[in-house]
């Protein structure tokens, strides 16, 4: 029998490039995107509408999959947003529509397919955290506190859900170079940045690191396949960067970790 995988946020990145591997290799894939409908044909397989910020949106769409196939043995996380801006910059609205989308956005879904998992005696759930889930980075204090949040929830799933048999599987790659635009909906600034504020340089920062990165969807979505098709799944999986900063934030007093923080700042360092 066909794995059965749903994907949300497989419009584009890394939902995308994995939702065609795993089809490619004979796994029945369903993704999900906000509005599918004129752009079915974009992708090699089926899309559904879902908005995670919205329950009924994301219950409806579980519900449409779990009608189809009568079950789900893979959930991957793969919908992100990114938003840049110090403390002061930033305003609570714009913090709690982050946290809308990375956090109880994959919250809802995983509370869609838990229940389905858990009848059906297993599955594996895939959260997309980064190097923000193990570093809070100054002027993206809403993106990492919202990854730190996000694998606290993972955590706390995983320990949950292991005598159901469903693994929870955390990934922790860097920023992936990716053929999108450097800018857009996935990373951006908020709207109080001053002219001269440091925030600019962390956005060329974070845009010039992304364009440079050898870590690709590609060689992610090959680490997810491997990890899903296996017997024993590890609760978190760090990424190439990311296995150094595990060791750092274990081992190194914080006076070395400062001196990281302030070497990845650069210009966008506090003047």
């Amino acid at each position: 029998m066909a794995m059965v995988v749903l994907i949300t946020g497989a419009s584009g990145g890394l939902g995308s490039v994995l939702g065609r591997r795993l089809a490619g290799e004979g796994m029945t894939v369903y993704g999900t995107m906000r509005e599918p409908k004129g752009r079915e044909q974009e992708h090699p397989f089926p899309m559904l509408a879902m908005e995670v910020t919205d329950s009924g949106s994301v219950a409806a769409a579980v519900e449409q999959v779990l009608d189809r196939e009568g079950r789900i043995d893979v959930l991957v996380n793969c919908v992100n947003r990114m938003v840049i801006g110090s403390v002061e910059e930033e305003t609570v609205d714009e913090v709690r529509a982050l946290y809308d989308t990375n956090v109880f956005g994959v919250i809802r879904v995983c509370k869609q397919v838990v229940p389905a998992m858990r009848r059906q005696g297993g599955g594996t759930i895939v959260n997309m955290s980064s190097l923000g889930g193990l570093v809070a980075v100054p002027y993206m204090s809403a993106y990492t506190s919202a990854k730190f949040a996000l694998e606290a929830f993972s955590e706390a799933l995983y320990h949950e859900m292991k005598p159901h048999g469903i693994d929870v599987v955390i990934m922790q790659p860097v920023a992936m170079a990716m053929d999108r635009p450097a800018t857009g909906a996935h990373l951006e600034l908020v709207e109080r940045v001053q002219p001269d504020s440091p925030s600019h340089a962390m956005l060329a920062r974070m845009t010039a690191d992304t364009a440079a990165s050898k870590l690709t969807p590609e060689a992610v979505s090959e680490k997810i396949q491997g990890i899903i098709t296996s017997e024993k799944k590890p609760l978190r999986v760090p990424m190439d960067r990311a296995r150094a900063v595990t060791l750092l934030k274990r081992l190194a007093p914080q006076s070395v970790i400062d001196r990281v923080i302030a070497g990845l700042l650069g210009d966008a360092a506090p003047r």
